[in-house]
């Protein structure tokens, strides 16, 4: 039994409340059952130092899922990648059992195919490489249409979010998700193509690359590079790669990706 049994219980009660009212319980328990190999990781591996004081010697987790039905799997990634939930449970978690959130803690979901086992949970420290762009230029993203916050925005960041609110929360009003990148719904007709949480820009840690995936937005996702479009997969898991000058559609807002 988990030593944080009593603050796994309560978080995974309403997690288990929110997803049987989303999908219903059989895809609930199963969604549950992966949930608490999470947690039985995470609480194994919390450490104690000197006065007794948790800390967390990790800041990067990856859950690698396998399912022989397709459905069930891509029902794990929107349930637990896209919107978030099992990294903010996962935060609040640590929280409650008394451990600083490491600096870049990220958690990500990963489709294993049809691997002998049904979830594994890998816990690491990661140190994110310095943007390889950064060191001759600078990787941004101008807005070629549609009305931001800003009219340019750097990536300067592991991970950039875009969407169409600042932040995201759930029934019992915690965040999920945050954005970096924000298109007000009442400042412009082609805003109101955005999703909430459309699309995200990260850093390929082993290529160097900067790739955009679609978080299974409603209106799509799109980069117009030498005259073609190139859709970008829903959920995909590693996205497009983005080249210097292509133009991304987020619905109907353009974002131009520039290295200067």
């Amino acid at each position: 039994m988990s030593i944080f049994s009593d603050v796994e219980r309560t978080i995974e009660r309403e997690f288990h409340r929110w997803t049987a009212k989303a999908f219903g319980p059989a895809d609930s328990n199963s969604l549950l059952l992966v949930h608490h190999g999470v947690f039985e990781e995470v609480s194994g591996k919390i450490q104690t130092g000197v006065r007794g004081k948790r800390f967390c010697p990790f800041n990067h987790i990856v859950v690698r899922l396998s399912s022989a039905d397709e459905v069930q799997r891509s029902l794990f990634d929107v349930t637990l990648a896209s919107q978030a939930r099992l990294e903010s449970d996962v935060r609040e978690f640590l929280t409650a059992a008394g451990c600083e959130v490491p600096a870049n803690f990220a958690v990500e979901v990963e489709d294993a195919g049809t691997a002998s086992k049904p979830f594994e949970v890998v816990c690491s420290h990661r140190v994110d490489p310095p943007a390889p762009f950064i060191k001759s230029g600078r990787a941004r993203l101008v807005v070629a249409h549609g009305k931001a916050v800003q009219e340019s925005f750097l990536l300067n960041k592991p991970r950039t979010n875009i969407g169409r609110l600042p932040e995201l929360t759930d029934a019992e009003q915690r965040v999920v998700r945050r954005n970096d990148i924000v298109f007000d719904d009442g400042s412009d007709e082609a805003n109101a193509t955005v999703s909430r949480s459309h699309a995200h820009i990260r850093l390929d840690a082993e290529t160097g690359e900067y790739r955009i995936c679609d978080d299974a937005s409603e209106y799509g996702t799109r980069i117009f590079r030498d005259g073609r479009s190139i859709e970008v997969p829903s959920v995909g898991r590693r996205g497009e790669r983005l080249n210097p000058g292509d133009e991304i559609y987020l619905g109907r807002v353009c974002l131009r990706f520039e290295i200067s």
